[in-house]
């Protein structure tokens, strides 16, 4: 796997893929990066972003909440489409609520817009559909909303969040997003606070182990299946051994046990078969692309002009000194 840094002389603009399908690796952190959020939040934290990714048409795919900051795998939509009136109030209802009249948008407001049809009810449509399909709008929402939540459960002011949400654009291949997928989900085990995956309940692989067929429902296996016509059994197995190779390499935090990984290997496989899987996912959240080399390569071929800037023209000098022809015809 492989990845491409941007240059560091100015703030490079966000890569975003137009008009096709689309996944990235988002991350944002706390404010001072001060350890804010308890389960009770977290939980919060886990629902809103299911309603917010639900309200957007975006596909949570995996992600882990932390202490201190968040990871999201993510699917966006080449287009928000054109979703009916009855779709557009399931949404509005999801992240809205039924009243709140006194809120600037609300399913109150959305819901009389939509009924009285006319310029309100387009100008109510473009305005929830422009919400839709994006991968800032989504994080916007996300991050905006919990902030208010949290800061009138705590009674604080000001900004919760350190900075813009980091973004990676990752291949929408199974080997880039399970590569990736393994890095968010292992976050726990390298941060010391559990030893297995699974048992972190704050992550997507967490809560698909401890939840009845949560395997089933988790959108990273659900996706590749149907990519790649495999059992969600087999990905499972697949996805576990990948977790405890890539979390046995040392690296920055805690590992998994070499009795867990020799274990792992006994049951689900034998390290020959996962020798694709070792990888070193270091400096992940700081790249700009995720993939192979050819999907780089074609990336920063047809879009170099615009996220890898040019050298800068020399300055011209403000007096040019005459040549001594000049000076010899101006006597």
């Amino acid at each position: 796997m492989m990845q491409l840094v941007p240059p560091k002389s100015r703030r490079a603009p966000r890569i975003l893929v137009k008009d096709a399908r689309a996944c990235y690796h988002v991350v944002s952190r706390v404010v001072d990066r001060s350890f804010r959020f308890t389960d009770v939040d977290k939980e919060v934290f886990r629902d809103l972003l299911k309603r917010v990714g639900t309200f957007c048409g975006v596909r949570v795919l995996t992600y882990a909440v932390l202490d201190n900051h968040f990871h999201l795998l993510v699917e966006v939509p080449a287009s928000p489409g054109e979703p009916d009136d009855e779709e557009l109030r399931r949404r509005a209802r999801l992240l809205y609520g039924e009243e709140r009249k006194g809120q600037p948008l609300s399913f109150f407001r959305i819901d009389r817009a939509l009924v009285a049809g006319g310029d309100s009810r387009e100008r109510m449509r473009a305005l929830l559909i422009g919400r839709m399909g994006s991968l800032p709008m989504f994080v916007k929402i996300l991050k905006q909303r919990y902030s208010i939540m949290h800061n009138r459960k705590y009674d604080r002011l000001g900004t919760l969040w350190e900075d813009r949400f980091h973004s990676v654009l990752v291949e929408d291949s199974a080997a880039a997003l399970t590569a990736v997928a393994a890095y968010i989900d292992l976050n726990a085990v390298r941060a010391g606070i559990v030893k297995d995956p699974k048992d972190y309940r704050f992550s997507g692989y967490g809560e698909a182990a401890g939840t009845r067929q949560g395997f089933s429902r988790f959108a990273l296996f659900v996706r590749i299946a149907a990519e790649h016509a495999e059992s969600i059994e087999e990905i499972a197995a697949l996805y576990r051994r990948r977790l405890y190779i890539s979390g046995s390499d040392p690296g920055k935090g805690a590992t998994v046990s070499k009795e867990g990984l020799e274990r792992t290997l006994r049951q689900d496989g034998t390290l020959t078969r996962g020798e694709s899987l070792h990888c070193r996912l270091r400096y992940m959240t700081r790249g700009a692309i995720i993939g192979s080399k050819a999907f780089i390569e074609a990336w920063t071929i047809k879009n170099k002009g615009r996220y890898f800037p040019k050298r800068p023209k020399r300055p011209k000098p403000l007096f040019r000194e005459p040549e001594e022809s000049s000076l010899c015809r101006l006597r």
